[in-house]
């Protein structure tokens, strides 16, 4: 099941990345929106395969906890 998502990630990518490149005719915008994209994709494949990696709201909690904590 998870190579169908792994391919269903990779196909939407790709087609995310063919519109912007399309749409885009600077060579900055076109290598920024494709950089992000294929960062996005990554983190999903990512998250596809470990699940039990920490939300955003967890790092934040273990970044800023401490300031939580001093400033009380």
């Amino acid at each position: 099941m998870k190579f169908v998502s792994v391919v269903g990630i990779c196909l939407l990518t790709a087609a995310m990345v063919y519109g912007e490149w399309r749409s885009s005719a600077q060579k900055k915008a076109r290598i920024v929106a494709g950089g992000i994209t294929l960062l996005s994709a990554m983190l999903a494949l990512t998250l596809l395969f470990l699940p039990s990696l920490p939300g955003p709201t967890q790092w934040i909690k273990l970044l800023f906890g401490k300031v939580d904590k001093f400033m009380k």
